[in-house]
């Protein structure tokens, strides 16, 4: 961003008045005007801008993200604000004796270039022209320019520009280019001299090589990776806006533009011209000629005449053959098959008006006729020769005319009865208000109950009353989806409403690559997980999914319900297991998605969130499945599973999952990673037709290793994935440092007279309970537990579990249910000598009463008998893991 002095020298440089230099200060100084939020059907979010070191708001991702992308990365861009402060715009209503009227308005963003400076509105092509039909005073076309009058007004005062950016002018090849090379963009990667050395040395052997036919000669001197950057910095090149780079085996690659315009320049003259269609002068051939269709009769090669007929002009023709040439060569007359598109759409007409039997019995009929017509002997001696000789000429009837004798063959379709209503006007209107009134109504009365009502009706008004079954046939005639809208609300309506699809190809909706585009969401999982051998308690599993190979980059299981602690959990196992985050996540209106920590997060490592509109599970149709999958596939298959409650009469104290609940939180911790690594990873995906990791593999193998989005998992990247308690803040206690939930956590910092008795920033670690950070002098310090010997390493959930089964306790021996860091400690210290004795008397038992059997066939019956409990045993550890 432009500094004071920078600022000034740019408005001097444009000759701006001092009203046009207050203007834009106004924007530059001003947060955004309101924060957005998506429509019905669009996509809205926060793209993570490093030009701008803050989150820019796009309203649509189809019309505001492109031009995001391309004031991001317009070298002659040197600012842009989303969302500006209001402007008061005036125009005129024709229509109204031109009224004067005025409006507030929120332009999409305002932009400042090194030559200029300007609004913009962003509007899709659709509602561009709408509004020009509804308000023409105000948006209209001129020399192919979208203009927005009254803000072109208004821009006009201060010597400045109002542009309407419409989603027909933009580039999508540009767009993904500008996506897939965003990464070498945003994070530098320079390759060294010696590999940027050798890759030019490649593209000089040949003029126009591939990118995959560089890739096959670089004998791994070089990666995918050095070539991505050479073109992101404009060392190498390639056409960015015709060239799609995800297609490397049509990306042609040059060492310069000019190289690249003499390449063009070359191709180009040395095309061969394209020689007209050759017409085979054969009777029955088919000519144009202007824009009439006729028909080569013959040609006589002795007095070279071309003889043609039109049956549209239904005259004869003749042409010398020289005139005929002429008329070729210069395309006055150009060759045409024998099947015209209309007699292809006849012929499509007809065959699709017929059903199976017709077309069985045309069938038989075309391989008797063609039989005749070759002078081969019939079978059939039932077929009388009138029958024949009529088929024969329907058959060369239909040729002639068509071009297809077999359409002759088919049979005429019969001409229905009268199918129109007999009802009059005026019962089917009232059939049709009693419909709307009645049945598409909240209240949800069934069809009998409405036809009674219409039965009331017709008989006071006296008209003629219908059936109950036409009734009937004119609601199934109604939209099914305006109809549920009207009787259950519009989320029943949802599954019936149709799917909004782009008319135009713009870019993929799950990506392009690995790590481009991934989904986080949560949900409670089908199955009641056993606290302390007394409560049970559904957790909540949340996911973060990549969308273009559908793998499951981290996931995390907690009894808390979703917020935006998981969210950074998540984000923070993605980071464990790959080192990298994707460019955007997707997730939904959810509270815990507009957390300042979360979206902090997001911008401090550059991902961009898109948020997709609210009860619109289509959007999310990818992580929605994985929920499927993962209920259906893994935790059904598990005791406790809540599938039963479903049918709530049908539960009873022995089915009760309650009353089933083996797994802990732990241990389906541990199963359920299992379950992604070794079955759902290498399982095949119906709509990739491969398994995750081999998508994952085969889109790493293509799209590069980019080392320059590395982030490691260092005390650094901890830190920010740290979620705070509630309250956010927490009061520094003299000698005795801060308080969480549990334990007070202390600091040498905390002797500071000017700490102590103030309210500071706390975060904790869910993974290590035993230490904590407190926001203090500008930078977070680390906070230790006063028992810190006995909780350091516990995670969170162990001492919620733990806390849990001492208030058990002390409900049974005392009033007293608080829980303290000493009760802890203490509780620890008995579970691990619990855990000792039992490992080390666990087969005791048995080994004593083998010993005390003496005769071989108690030996015998014996061990029958614990193998038979060591089954029972076996089957709960593989199905409960436990022992």
């Amino acid at each position: 961003m432009m500094s004071d002095s920078e600022f000034d020298e740019w408005a001097n440089k444009l000759s701006l008045t001092d009203e046009a230099k207050k203007e834009v200060q106004r924007v530059r100084e001003s947060p955004p005007a309101r924060r957005v939020g998506g429509g019905k059907h669009n996509v809205s979010g926060r793209f993570s801008s490093k030009k701008m070191g803050v989150t820019i708001q796009f309203e649509s991702h189809k019309v505001e993200l492109p031009t995001i992308y391309m004031l991001e990365f317009n070298d002659s861009v040197l600012e842009y604000y989303d969302q500006p402060p209001q402007i008061k715009l005036l125009y005129y209503q024709s229509n109204k004796n031109n009224r004067k009227r005025a409006y507030l308005n929120t332009p999409d963003f305002f932009v400042i270039e090194k030559e200029r400076a300007y609004w913009i509105e962003c509007k899709t092509e659709e509602e561009l022209i709408r509004k020009s039909q509804e308000n023409p005073e105000r948006f209209y076309k001129l020399d192919g320019n979208w203009i927005f009058a009254p803000g072109k007004t208004y821009a006009d005062e201060f010597n400045l520009e109002f542009l309407v950016n419409s989603s027909e002018d933009i580039n999508w090849i540009l767009q993904r280019n500008l996506i897939f090379l965003g990464d070498y963009i945003v994070n530098e990667y320079v390759p060294e001299d010696s590999i940027t050395i050798k890759i030019k040395e490649v593209i000089k052997t040949k003029l126009g090589l591939t990118l995959s036919e560089i890739l096959q000669i670089s004998e791994e001197n070089f990666i995918l990776d050095d070539i991505y950057a050479l073109i992101a910095n404009n060392t190498i090149y390639f056409d960015i806006y015709k060239d799609l780079i995800t297609e490397p085996e049509n990306v042609k690659v040059f060492l310069n533009k000019e190289q690249y315009t003499g390449f063009k320049i070359m191709e180009k003259s040395n095309r061969k011209i394209i020689k007209p269609n050759r017409i085979e002068l054969k009777s029955g051939n088919k000519i144009l000629w202007g824009q009439t269709e006729w028909t080569i009769l013959n040609y006589d090669q002795n007095s070279k005449i071309v003889f043609l007929y039109s049956k549209h002009e239904k005259k004869n023709v003749e042409l010398p053959i020289n005139i005929f040439e002429s008329y070729l060569s210069e395309g006055f007359i150009k060759a045409i098959k024998k099947e015209s598109n209309s007699d292809n759409i006849e012929l499509k007409k007809m065959i699709s008006m017929v059903n199976e039997d017709d077309l069985k019995e045309a069938n038989n009929k075309y391989e008797i006729v063609s039989k005749y017509l070759r002078g081969e002997e019939l079978e059939d001696f039932s077929l009388t020769d009138r029958t024949l000789r009529n088929w024969v000429k329907k058959f060369k009837d239909a040729e002639e005319l068509h071009g297809h004798g077999f359409i002759g063959l088919l049979p005429q379709i019969k001409k229905r009865g009268n199918r129109n209503s007999k009802l009059s006007p005026k019962t089917k209107d009232l059939m049709e208000t009693v419909i709307m009134e009645s049945y598409a109504t909240i209240k949800s009365k069934t069809a009998k109950e409405v036809y009674r009502e219409l039965l009331v009706k017709c008989e006071e008004l006296n008209y003629l009353a219908p059936s109950y079954a036409t009734l009937c046939t004119e609601i199934k005639n109604l939209s099914v989806y305006e109809i549920e809208m009207a009787r259950k609300g519009k989320r029943a309506a949802y599954k019936y409403e149709k799917f909004v699809t782009d008319l135009h190809f713009t870019s993929p909706k799950h990506g392009e690559r690995i790590f481009e585009i991934a989904h986080i969401d949560h949900t409670e999982l089908d199955i009641e997980l056993d606290i302390n051998g007394k409560v049970s308690k559904r957790p909540w599993l949340t996911f973060m999914i990549d969308a273009y190979s559908r793998r499951i980059l981290a996931f995390y299981l907690t009894f808390e319900e979703p917020s935006y602690r998981s969210c950074m959990m998540v984000i923070r196992e993605c980071v464990k297991s790959f080192n990298r985050l994707p460019n955007y996540v997707v997730v939904d209106g959810g509270k815990e998605f507009e957390s300042i920590y979360f979206e902090s997060l997001l911008a401090m490592y550059g991902v961009h969130k898109k948020q997709r509109p609210a009860a619109k599970a289509r959007y999310g149709n990818v992580i929605e499945r994985l929920f499927g999958i993962t209920n259906k596939l893994f935790i059904h298959n598990l005791r406790g599973n809540t599938q039963i409650t479903k049918n709530v009469r049908q539960v009873t104290k022995s089915v009760n999952p309650k009353n089933h609940a083996v797994w802990t939180l732990d241990t389906l911790y541990e199963r359920l990673d299992s379950w992604i690594k070794d079955v759902y990873d290498n399982m095949e995906n119906p709509s990739l037709n491969k398994t995750p990791h081999d998508m994952f593999e085969e889109s790493s193998f293509i799209s590069g290793n980019r080392p320059n989005t590395y982030i490691p998992y260092d005390e650094t990247f901890v830190l920010m994935t740290l979620p705070s308690p509630k309250g956010k803040t927490r009061k520094v206690h003299p000698g005795q440092g801060i308080k969480l939930t549990y334990s007070y956590y202390w600091s040498k910092k905390f002797r500071n007279p000017k700490i102590e008795n103030e309210h500071v920033e706390v975060k904790y670690d869910p993974f290590n309970i035993g230490v904590s950070y407190a926001f203090i002098e500008n930078e977070w310090v680390e906070c230790l537990s006063e028992q810190f010997k006995y909780l350091n390493g516990k995670t969170e959930k162990q001492i919620k579990l733990l806390a849990e089964e001492i208030r058990q306790k002390n409900k049974l021996y005392s009033r007293s249910n608080t829980v303290t860091a000493i009760m802890l400690a203490k509780y620890i210290i008995e579970s691990e000598e619990i855990e000792e004795n039992i490992a080390i008397n666990k087969y005791k038992p048995l080994e004593k009463d083998v010993r005390k059997i003496e005769s071989p066939k108690e030996i015998s019956q014996e061990i029958e008998f614990e193998k038979e409990e060591y089954d029972d045993d076996l089957e709960l550890d593989i199905f409960g893991e436990l022992v």
